[in-house]
């Protein structure tokens, strides 16, 4: 007769087997990418790739191009400095901070050396924690007047929290990062940014990108369930995060159900809401509802873990992908000396896919048309930049690539 430990143990076995089955053998094969094979970037013949260094273009983690003028525009910093702050990968020392982190613009369209086409932004009527100007930058985006070349600008900006009493940091391994979205404005090809106002609220809390829904609107991922705790470390496995929604009238959480590091969500031409999970190879597509709500409507399977998406001109999203995670993690605490495979994606539609091109709610209606997902590009980490974020120039063919704890940036020409 089977005693009860030996049942007991039978039930532990088969217990553990489900769980490597459906949980941990995705999790350390799809998603943190052990044992797979990586190609180098000279697989891709009608790819060529340069390195962009010693220009001042590190840590830049997320980018935006101005379709109409080719501006780039870049939210960057200093790899040392990342390595000290960046509460999305639990960098929390804030007087490490060096104070760098600045919006560069580069025009890629222009002549003359690239050193010649690159500006910094200077920031004018922005005080920041104790009235000095700090940004400390993560994800952006920018909205583009119909009409002129006015851009409003998004920041996420990872402040620092101060003791009230004393202006003192606090400890950001205790507490996390007090952030906020900064908004600014610019004409494109300018020197300079406005500051309008600052997005502070209770469900801003762990944010890592944002997106314009309307001219007086934006979503936001908070890649977390908390800022600091015990919670926050199990997120991997259990899942955590939510995508929430400010306007006018103040902010609130959109939806918070089965993600897992909601990570650089846009929205697409066709007016729905794209959000990667990077602790999956799931991208889910969301529809706005008339409440301010997000109801998914679909779930696009990548080939890799994503960081940030962004559009073309075309309407077509690429996506900056993680071929071996566990890689890019290891790279967070050592950047000069780890280099991170990276791969870009390319998302496009086939069929009629979303009827409308607005971003209000009720304003794009779903159809049986299929997602294609195709890989561009991948390269095993000796010019690819860790990448974070991949834009694509659909006029030129180029492919730009940051890093958030990359010490250069990559220009990528395409045939």
């Amino acid at each position: 007769m089977v005693s009860l430990a030996s049942k007991a143990g039978i039930v532990g076995v088969v217990f553990i087997g489900i769980l490597y089955q459906f949980i941990i053998k995705s999790l350390v094969f799809d998603v943190l990418g052990f044992a797979r094979k990586i190609d180098s970037i000279k697989a891709y013949s009608n790819v060529r790739c340069e390195k962009i260094e010693k220009l001042g273009l590190e840590g830049c983690e997320d980018m935006w191009m101005h379709e109409k003028t080719g501006y780039l525009y870049m939210a960057c910093s200093d790899t040392k400095s990342r390595l000290e702050w960046l509460p999305a990968v639990d960098r929390l020392n804030a007087h490490g901070r060096t104070g760098k982190d600045r919006v560069a613009v580069v025009n890629t369209r222009g002549s003359g050396p690239l050193s010649s086409r690159i500006q910094w932004l200077t920031v004018e009527d922005f005080m920041g924690v104790k009235g000095v100007g700090v940004l400390d930058l993560h994800g952006l985006d920018i909205r583009a007047d119909e009409n002129t070349d006015t851009l409003h600008i998004l920041l996420i900006n990872h402040r620092p929290a101060v003791d009230a009493a004393t202006g003192e940091f606090l400890d950001g391994e205790k507490v996390g990062a007090n952030s906020t979205v900064e908004q600014f404005q610019t004409v494109a090809g300018s020197s300079a940014m406005r500051y309008v106002r600052t997005y502070a609220h209770d469900v801003i809390q762990t944010p890592n990108r944002v997106a314009w829904v309307d001219d007086q609107a934006f979503v936001f991922t908070n890649d977390h369930s908390g800022k600091v705790g015990t919670r926050r470390a199990l997120d991997p496995l259990l899942g955590g995060g939510s995508v929430g929604y400010c306007d006018g009238n103040g902010c609130h959480i959109a939806y918070s159900k089965g993600l897992n590091f909601p990570n650089g969500l846009i929205q697409g031409r066709d007016g729905l809401i794209y959000v990667p999970n990077s602790a999956t190879t799931n991208i889910a597509v969301f529809s706005l509802t008339e409440d301010h709500l997000l109801e998914q409507v679909h779930v696009i399977k990548s080939l890799y873990p994503i960081d940030n998406l962004s559009v073309d001109g075309k309407g077509d999203i690429y996506a900056a992908s993680f071929p071996s995670l566990h890689l890019f993690t290891r790279a967070t605490k050592d950047p000069f000396n780890v280099d991170p495979p990276s791969a870009v994606v390319k998302i496009s539609r086939d069929g009629k896919g979303f009827q409308g091109t607005s971003g209000r709610a009720g304003a794009a209606k779903w159809d049986d048309g299929e997602f294609i997902v195709e890989k561009l590009m991948e390269d095993d980490g000796s010019v690819l930049p860790g990448s974070t974020i991949a834009i694509h120039d659909s006029q030129t063919g180029r492919v730009f690539l940051g890093g958030a704890m990359s010490p250069f940036i990559t220009i990528c020409e395409t045939r």
